[in-house]
């Protein structure tokens, strides 16, 4: 599969509703992530440089090329993004398991939202989530750590969207 990459959408022309990647590193795992979020109508996508670009052979593969549905923002720093979506109305979720995050169940985003899906083994930075509104945690049986971030992210939205 063969596809000329897009040109970078920016920041101020992005949906109501993100879906920002912190260091995802598997191509396998962002193309299955758009191929979730061109289903669940969520359209915008952020990612960093260093992770694999939805346009790149075996994202696009793995999405189906439903990636081409998608606008696409590549930041060069996630706190700088954060502090400019947040200056842009948008509420901002982290993805992760802590001492104090919410679970999925009892949040219930409104108006503009951005979730951050974080690496695939050692999740979002503590500095990250300090710039974050709310910590989400998808409730799980007591012996189970995670979700693989493809599956997490897709429940996510769905739950974000359906609420």
């Amino acid at each position: 599969m063969h596809a000329k990459r897009p040109a970078d959408v920016v920041l101020e022309d992005l949906d109501e509703n993100i879906l920002l990647l912190d260091n995802i590193t598997s191509s396998e795992n962002v193309g299955a992530i758009t191929r979730s979020m061109a289903a669940l109508g969520v359209d915008s996508l952020m990612l960093g440089k260093s992770s694999p670009h939805p346009f790149n052979r075996r994202a696009l593969c793995v999405s189906m090329g439903y990636a081409a549905m998608l606008k696409i923002h590549v930041y060069d720093d996630i706190k700088e993004s954060i502090q400019a979506l947040k200056a842009l109305g948008y509420t901002i979720y982290a993805a992760e398991v802590t001492v104090n995050s919410q679970p999925l169940s009892c949040v219930k985003p409104d108006g503009k939202w951005v979730l951050i899906m974080g690496h695939e083994g050692f999740g979002i930075a503590d500095d990250i989530l300090a710039l974050c509104d709310a910590v989400v945690h998808i409730e799980m049986q007591e012996d189970v750590k995670s979700f693989n971030v493809a599956i997490a992210a897709s429940i996510m939205m769905y739950n974000f969207k359906k609420r």
